[in-house]
């Protein structure tokens, strides 16, 4: 029916008097609800509370339409035993398949239950009935709390909004006059207004506790002009900004260890008596250390809850500045925030908290636009950096600072650290001298030469002079150590005093080197090495005669004791990391002799491997040398040359006619003399390489190569488990005497050129083998064992006498093979 104006006025009374009642039995509630929820952590506010499990279940009416039920929830065991399925579900990818997507279920009751989690529903085990089940996330415990607050406003909201709308909806038929519209327009503004309090503490509540959903409701229910009117909208996002703001205050404040109790003690007395009352049974001694482990433990405590609360603040900062595009908003906010983080930075700074969490709130503000704290952050680095420097805090504590100041946003370490150099300088001095850095820390001095340069290098060795005649040893090594670090020359006074230590060491090497028996071998090596390689660092070494003669005599006795070739010049090879390098052969008989080489063994004889294992090429007319190039590597031939001793006394033995070397009869039942035995001889004769010793059958051979795998092999040596175990004579290494059929397994490189490997190989005392087919007989692991664990050393598989191609030399011990050359040529 329609209202008259009397009704109207009468309804929009009741609805602000019933309102304002309801409203003020809520007021005690509202504040208390308020306070409790400020005082929660952060993650009580919105973290869920956890995960349960419901299933539909039939209402209580007489409908049995769609949606008539109410949910159940599963039993808190039932619903883990649902959930822990459903996360193998999830993991496994949320498969539509049905073995995959349905778990069976024992409920607490007895009851056997089968989940879809694909389709959500369930049904009992047996029965073919089914019924839709849930996953639903239980809300915060801030949120529980708050809900029947939230409950209670919105019908109180409802309610008014009925009766302002029933109101506005029949104002038209009513007739009234101006004067009459105002009057009801004012009680309505009236009922309205009553509701602010209220509205403002729900969206306050709403906002702590992040629930978006009952704000939303919220707006829904009061409709769009009293939404306006009450500011919903601005004012929730006001509303909001205060609300982060104070979350900001808050997580920079530094609180302490807990509120005192009724009668006055806080936690902290009460521990102290706690743990006083156990002193008499255990001492002092007790005390003091549970003490300290218990004021450590509540330091950390009280730390990670400040972080946890920082971090959460600044993501809800960081949260609203994007979700609001507004300028006026941005300023205001922005504005607010800089105040807070420069005075959270003072609070850091003033009360010495880490560098983590200074850096974190620059990190923050940087990134949040809300200002430039770096030179604020500059001064407190430059203060904690002089403090450390005049104190008799280590060394550390300054490079730690120096670390931390380098890496600030904002903050110009080089320009603080450059501040305070002279200090440093004499830090610095302190702690060498003091040994507090050894040479094997000097990456900590090291830092300070990457930010400050050559400046920082010239005063610590001027600071360092003074002392070194005292300390010569101690800081040679420190120099050193410090100079090979940063890779900047050693001072010049430095070098002076390093030539007379070096030729100490050298003199003293070569000495002992006269006394030690041949047991001592090693040892003397291993001296003589280190004397060597440390007389290396004198960079005018050669300029003193006496200590350059010393040193020619040291490495004189280091070649003959490490056995190195003639030809090898030891001092280079120290010079690099792994002893190793390789040489460029430029003597030009040299380059004949291995031209002769190749030519000499060239021969067109076709074979399977040229096609299966090659590039299926026609075999070239002849082979033209391009260079060739000496690999030096003393591990390998160290390691070459003592399987080499061990093999002559195998073939020369004491009670028995030699194995070694074989007759010239011998070598014609094996198809005639080693192709490379004469050639081979005067190559190591006119590179000034060891002779080839007769007594173990040592030859030259070839290899052929890709190009990479060349400079490998010359590197890191041959390594027999690369060996293929379906070889012809098994898993060995493959040599030829004939440079066309190494040929067969050579690639180009891009400029055309070929590498082949000429390789010292010892053969000991061969097995000679010429069956058609020798892996089934005498079989390939025959051929291995006869080699590993027999009396042979090698084998010799005579494909000449078998096929009419070329005989194969296989050794199953790499170190019975040292690549001596690597040669490149053409193909013509």
């Amino acid at each position: 029916e329609q209202l008259s104006f009397e009704e109207a006025e009468q309804l929009l009374d009741s609805a602000f008097e019933q309102s304002t009642n309801r409203l003020e039995a809520l007021e005690s509630q509202r504040t208390a609800l308020t306070n409790e929820v400020q005082a929660m952590e952060p993650e009580e506010r919105t973290k869920s509370l956890g995960i349960v499990w419901q299933y539909a279940g039939r209402g209580g009416g007489k409908g049995r339409g769609r949606g008539d039920h109410r949910w159940h929830e599963f039993s808190p065991t039932d619903s883990a035993q649902v959930e822990e399925a459903y996360q193998r579900w999830e993991a496994g990818g949320k498969s539509k398949d049905p073995e995959q997507c349905r778990a069976e279920i024992h409920l607490e009751g007895g009851m056997d239950i089968s989940v879809d989690f694909h389709l959500g529903t369930q049904m009992t085990v047996g029965k073919k009935a089914r019924r839709r089940v849930q996953r639903k996330e239980l809300p915060s415990k801030a949120q529980q709390i708050c809900q029947p607050f939230f409950d209670e406003v919105l019908g109180i909201v409802g309610d008014v909004s009925g009766r302002l709308e029933k109101v506005s909806g029949q104002i038209a038929g009513m007739g009234i006059e101006e004067a009459q519209q105002k009057e009801l327009d004012t009680k309505s503004a009236k009922c309205v207004e009553a509701l602010r309090p209220a509205v403002t503490t729900f969206l306050e509540l709403s906002l702590f506790c992040g629930a978006n959903a009952s704000m939303e409701k919220l707006e829904a229910v009061l409709g769009e002009k009293p939404s306006a009117t009450l500011g919903v909208a601005a004012g929730g996002r006001d509303l909001r900004m205060q609300t982060v703001l104070k979350a900001v205050k808050e997580a920079f404040q530094i609180r302490a260890y807990g509120k005192a109790s009724a009668d006055g003690q806080s936690p902290w007395h009460q521990i102290r008596l706690l743990v006083q009352a156990t002193r008499g049974h255990s001492g002092k001694k007790f005390y003091d250390l549970i003490m300290i482990q218990v004021r450590l433990a509540m330091v950390k405590f009280r730390s990670e809850s400040l972080e946890i609360k920082r971090r959460h603040a600044f993501m809800l900062a960081g949260t609203l500045l994007n979700e609001y595009s507004d300028e006026d908003f941005q300023r205001r906010f922005r504005g607010e925030l800089s105040k807070l983080f420069e005075d959270g930075i003072t609070q850091a700074m003033q009360n010495q908290m880490s560098f983590s969490t200074v850096k974190a709130i620059l990190f923050a503000a940087k990134a949040m636009r809300i200002g430039n704290f770096g030179k604020k952050v500059s001064e407190w680095l430059k203060h904690r950096l002089n403090s450390a420097l005049s104190s008799n805090q280590p060394l550390e504590t300054t490079v730690e600072l120096v670390q931390q100041a380098k890496d600030f946003p904002d903050v110009d370490g080089g320009k603080i650290v450059r501040s305070v150099q002279p200090a440093l300088i004499r830090k610095c001095q302190t702690a060498i001298l003091s040994k507090t850095i050894t040479p094997a820390q000097v990456n900590k001095i090291g830092l300070f030469q990457k930010i400050l340069g050559k400046s920082f290098d010239q005063a610590l060795f001027q600071s360092l002079e003074a002392s070194y005649d005292e300390h010569r040893a101690m800081l040679t090594e420190w120099l050193v150590a410090y100079c090979e670090h940063t890779g900047v020359d050693l001072p010049p006074y430095c070098m002076n005093a390093n030539q007379k230590e070096a030729f100490d060491q050298l003199h003293k090497a070569i000495e002992g080197s006269k006394m030690r028996s041949s047991e001592d071998m090693l040892q003397k090596v291993e001296e003589l090495k280190k004397a060597v390689i440390f007389a290396k660092t004198v960079p005018d070494l050669k300029s003193h005669k006496e200590l350059s003669e010393e040193f020619a005599k040291a490495l004189e006795i280091l070649k003959v004791e490490s056995h190195l070739p003639p030809g090898w010049n030891l001092e280079d090879l120290l010079g690099t990391e792994k002893m190793f390098r390789k040489a460029p052969v430029t003597n030009r008989r040299s380059l004949e002799l291995f031209q002769a080489l190749m030519t000499s063994t060239h021969q067109k004889r076709w074979t399977r491997d040229r096609k299966t294992r090659g590039d299926g090429a026609a075999i070239a007319d002849s082979f033209e040398v391009i260079r060739v190039i000496e690999v030096q590597n003393q591990a390998s031939w160290e390691n070459y040359h003592r399987r080499r001793d061990e093999i002559v006394k195998d073939c020369n033995p004491p009670d028995r006619e030699a194995y070694a070397p074989l007759s010239d009869a011998q070598w014609n039942e094996f198809s005639g003399r080693v192709m490379t035995e004469s050639l081979g001889h005067e190559i190591v004769s006119q590179c000034r390489l060891s002779p080839l010793d007769s007594r173990c059958n040592e030859f030259l051979f070839f290899h052929g190569v890709k190009p990479q795998v060349a400079d490998l092999i010359a590197e890191n040596h041959f390594d027999i488990s690369f060996a293929s175990k379906d070889g012809m004579f098994g898993a060995g290494l493959y040599f030829a005497e004939a440079s066309s059929k190494s040929d067969e397994y050579c690639q180009p490189n891009e400029n055309d050129e070929y590498p082949i490997i000429i390789v010292r190989v010892i053969l000991g005392r061969p097995n000679y083998v010429d069956a058609p087919k020798p892996f089934d007989d005498p079989g390939r692991r025959a051929l291995e064992h006869s080699c590993m664990s027999g009396s042979c050393h090698s084998v010799i598989g005579d494909r000449i006498k078998v096929s009419n191609t070329y005989r194969e030399m296989v050794v199953y011990d790499h170190f019975q093979a040292y690549p001596h050359f690597i040669l490149w040529y053409h193909r013509k």
